[in-house]
């Protein structure tokens, strides 16, 4: 397969649940297309596997990418790699442009388009692991669509 041609960061904050759910639902839903998708946490701890409960829905849709995921915390340097960096919360959106003031033009929240944050379902219910996955799989889709309608994906 050749490089890809556009990439994308996902961001929440430990990089367990949200994010790796973020990134495997947008490669799934951006599968033919020539793209690569990564995810980082503002907090995150090096090394830790996705959240049971998240990877166990994930798993339910169909999603079963997520097994090597290991967490990783965002670093000034990775940012400038990315031509798009999708954040959960307006406030990861702020720390990840404290990190990299240049990328203020790329940096913007997964929810950009209906203008939702998601909130953290760690510790919550399934129900509320459940509505945040939906919420992430919406907004995955719309960026797909955007992506794709302005030529960005080849």
């Amino acid at each position: 397969m050749s490089q890809a041609t556009f990439s994308i960061l996902v961001v929440c904050t430990a990089n367990i649940c949200r994010s790796p759910a973020g990134q495997a639902l947008l490669a799934a839903q951006l599968a033919n297309h020539n793209v690569r998708i990564e995810s980082a946490g503002t907090r995150a701890l090096d090394g830790n596997a996705v959240d049971t409960t998240m990877a166990r829905l994930l798993q339910a849709r169909g999603i079963d990418a997520l097994a090597q995921h290991r967490s990783r915390p965002i670093m000034p340097t990775m940012l400038a790699r990315y031509d798009q960096v999708l954040c959960m919360e307006d406030q990861h959106v702020r720390q990840v442009l404290a990190l990299y003031p240049a990328g203020r033009g790329k940096v913007r929240l997964l929810g950009h388009w209906s203008g939702q944050q998601i909130a953290d379902p760690i510790g919550q219910p399934d129900t509320v692991y459940a509505a945040a996955l939906d919420q992430i799989e919406s907004c995955a889709g719309q960026w797909a669509q955007k992506l794709i309608d302005m030529g960005m994906m080849r």
